[in-house]
């Protein structure tokens, strides 16, 4: 089994990789190819080409394939010919080395989340302490990815970006002071992507849309499950708060997990309009984007000074490797 750091241009090799996208297209010719992502030993990731009169079998996300293939360049990028493939038995072919999976401790992340027990706040200790108790989603979220292609979406990739955004979080409400109000804050920042524990699946390893996760996304997911715990769990009178503070309590709590996208065309159905929740936007943005600058970087080879394409601020670029 070869890695990409393996690799040769030119060379013929026999490799086997696992699916992580596979696209049939035609070209100008009016005949169907495949345009691949791949994963290879080691989890790095490679886009691969099947041209018509190597097409046998249908390509899925998710099989793994055996392949005689050649290694190109197309536009200054390793990109795979592939020459001839065979798909694998999944019950002979183990994903572990070719996914990707967070190496945090999920464990220790959890607790530093979700353990509210000396929290000031008692709706929110309340509130959090029933995500803390409750296993079944605590399994979920320790091994969902946060994403399909994007940012995280690997094995535990969720948690671990939450715990990016969740010590940004902390770390600049201390900056900012008695402006802020920390513990909504931090609230907000461990559950705004809750929702994706039923958006996303793993499938031989690969992050792949549920149903749900297509027809109601993340968002709407993830503050409907705070918003009925609130409504059904929440003990306003063990709390010692009036009914309208519990009722803004929740409001200020919802609008973080409703905004943190930011803009309306990024799929936030409201603007941020609280310090916290523009807060929580920019500590959710530098999460993702800087996961996608070490996923590029990452994906290089050694003697790569540059990394492959990235969209990084809404542009395209290469990222410098040697620093």
């Amino acid at each position: 089994m070869a890695q990409k750091a393996d690799l040769e241009m030119g060379s013929l090799v026999d490799i086997v990789m696992l699916i992580t996208d596979a696209q049939l297209l035609t070209d100008r010719r009016g005949q169907n190819y495949y345009n691949l992502t791949a994963n290879l030993e080691g989890g790095n990731s490679v886009d691969a080409k099947v041209w018509a009169d190597n097409i046998t079998d249908k390509l899925e996300c998710g099989q793994a394939i055996e392949t005689l293939a050649r290694v190109e360049e197309y536009r200054g990028e390793m990109q795979l010919n592939l020459q001839r493939y065979s798909i694998l038995p999944e019950d002979s072919f183990d994903p572990s080395p070719y996914v990707k999976t967070t190496d945090i401790n999920v464990d220790e992340a959890y607790e530093t989340m979700f353990n509210w027990a000396e929290a000031d706040n008692p709706l929110l200790r309340q509130l959090m302490g029933h995500f803390h108790e409750n296993e079944s989603f605590a399994d979920k979220f320790k091994t969902a990815p946060a994403a399909r292609t994007q940012h995280h979406n690997y094995r535990g990739g969720l948690i671990e970006h939450t715990l990016e955004v969740w010590k940004l979080a902390d770390a600049l409400a201390g900056n900012y002071g008695p402006g802020i109000d920390r513990e909504t804050l931090l609230a907000g920042a461990a559950l705004h992507d809750i929702g994706k524990v039923r958006c996303y699946s793993l499938v031989s390893g690969v992050s792949e849309h549920t149903e749900d996760g297509q027809l109601v996304e993340h968002i709407f997911i993830g503050t409907s499950m705070v918003s009925n715990l609130w409504d059904s769990r929440i003990d306003y009178e063990d709390g010692g708060v009036k009914n309208q503070d519990a009722h803004r309590q929740k409001s200020l709590l919802l609008h973080l997990l409703l905004s943190h996208h930011g803009k309306k065309e990024w799929g936030a159905p409201v603007l941020p309009k609280t310090p916290e929740a523009v807060l929580l936007h920019f500590c959710d943005q530098i999460s993702a984007t800087m996961r996608s600058c070490y996923d590029a970087i990452d994906n290089s080879t050694p003697d790569d000074d540059w990394s492959e394409w990235v969209t990084v601020m809404d542009e395209g670029r290469k990222l410098f490797c040697k620093s």
